[in-house]
């Protein structure tokens, strides 16, 4: 961005890497929140630091400290990883066993709105300007305060409530708002079956979980499954997305307002997903997202590199690209990939990071899983402007190879969950592990888990 100043170049990378750096320190210390707080109270105490992010981010202008904004961005960073630690721990423990997918893809949708909110309101004729950013970056406040109002109402996580206190009282309370009286008690008789297997065990940490070879080869699964989201190509499409719009002929401003649409279109499509993992399946729409991603990431190739070579020289600007329709078959293609995106790989590895763990090192195995996930996002940001510089229209031939990889990685290490009971995903998962794809009947999950 300021190509020609060198400490405006730093700065511009320090500021833009700060989130997603800060979002990793932030999902690493969630597991001791949960374990302290349980998920629910984590959430509301880490409104603590949104309220200094938004305070911070917006008085900077003011103040006319860049240190101010660079600490506040680093805040946003570390509540933005507790609550992608938290939040799918929290769907996951409240959401009924026909529903878990369903709930848990809200994250991801919530997510898709955001930005969509985000992208709007920083567009240059709303506040995304040199006189109005700072009241853009206070409308933080807006979810923080809602969520500090209606959190409290809503119920614990059933589970975190009987494994911490053994209140059956409070726990039958809990489960009978969220599933319904009629199926309170029996919800509660698991619970407490699933209690008694592991009550003696001490609370796990994150060494247990390393040597342990069961729950360590479960935390690289999961781990690899958000690598596999983030190194999927979306930010670079999404990075892409205006230019291409301008290239098919729109200019600026409307290019810009299809890049909101193109957001819009995400929103919807994991909107969708929220139908289909529980009729589809978690593995299939992975498997589906990945497919379509080598698919029309490979037709974006071509289109680009099909477009480029019919680029006039410069020292005829009046003469036409040979190749201009490839500029909509780029728009077109970009368009399904974030579709095909949204309604698998965008969503499921947040509803499998918590399905994979039983309650016991569910909290602490989150942590390391969601931090994954930001790295990858850091990584995404420091990277990708050189990929672009380097590579040109031969980007997306290194997103493709990937999406080849992240194939075989679901056919090979992931099973699938739609309708399974925990105990039922741990048997799995284990003869997985032993090699044996029947899971027999009487195999109940180890003690540590």
């Amino acid at each position: 961005m300021f190509s020609n100043n060198k400490e405006l170049n730093t700065l511009w990378a320090l500021l833009n890497c700060l989130i997603p750096g800060g979002s990793v320190f932030g999902a690493l210390a969630s597991s001791f929140f949960i374990n302290c707080f349980g998920p629910k109270k984590s959430l509301l105490w880490n409104n603590c630091l949104a309220i200094s992010a938004v305070l911070l981010n917006s008085l900077a202008r003011t103040a006319g400290s860049v240190e101010m904004l660079i600490v506040g961005r680093l805040f946003s960073g570390l509540n933005s990883g507790v609550i992608v630690c938290v939040a799918p721990t929290y769907l996951n423990e409240i959401s009924p066993d026909h529903l878990r997918g369903a709930v848990g893809a809200t994250f991801e949708l919530s997510i898709g709105i955001a930005i969509l909110l985000s992208t709007v309101v920083g567009l240059p004729n709303v506040l995304g300007n040199l006189d109005l950013w700072h009241y853009m970056l206070a409308l933080a406040a807006v979810p923080t305060f809602f969520q500090l109002i209606t959190l409290p109402f809503c119920p614990d996580s059933p589970k975190y409530v009987f494994f911490s206190r053994q209140d059956d009282k409070e726990t039958l309370d809990a489960l009978g708002k969220l599933h319904g009286r009629t199926n309170a008690k029996r919800e509660l008789a698991a619970i407490q079956e699933e209690y008694s297997r592991v009550k003696d065990e001490p609370l796990l940490t994150l060494k247990d979980i390393l040597i342990d070879p069961f729950l360590r080869r479960i935390l690289f699964i999961t781990m690899g499954l958000h690598l596999c989201q983030q190194f999927s190509g979306i930010d670079a499409t999404m990075f892409y997305s205006t230019a291409m719009f301008q290239e098919a002929g729109l200019s600026g401003k409307m290019a810009r307002y299809a890049t909101i649409g193109m957001v819009a279109i995400y929103v919807v499509g994991t909107a969708i997903s929220m139908v289909l993992v529980e009729k589809v399946g978690r593995k299939i729409l992975l498997l589906i997202g990945y497919s379509g991603a080598v698919v029309f990431l490979s037709i974006l190739t071509a289109s680009m590199l099909l477009f480029d070579s019919g680029e006039p020289p410069a020292n005829t600007p009046h003469a036409k690209n040979p190749y201009a329709p490839a500029a909509y078959a780029s728009c077109v293609s970009l368009v399904c990939f974030v579709v095909i995106f949204s309604a698998g790989p965008a969503p499921i590895p947040w509803v499998l990071m918590s399905e994979y763990f039983a309650q016991r090192p569910r909290a602490v195995a989150a942590g390391p899983a969601a931090a994954t996930n930001r790295f990858g996002s850091l990584v995404v940001a420091l990277v990708f402007p050189y990929m672009q510089a380097s590579l040109n229209g031969y980007l997306f031939l290194i997103f493709i190879g990937l999406n080849i990889g992240f194939i075989v990685f679901t056919c090979v290490y992931v099973i699938e969950t739609k309708g399974k009971t925990s105990d039922e995903i741990q048997a799995e998962l284990r003869a997985r592990m032993e090699g044996n794809r029947a899971v027999p009947a009487s195999h109940g999950p180890s003690t540590l888990t």
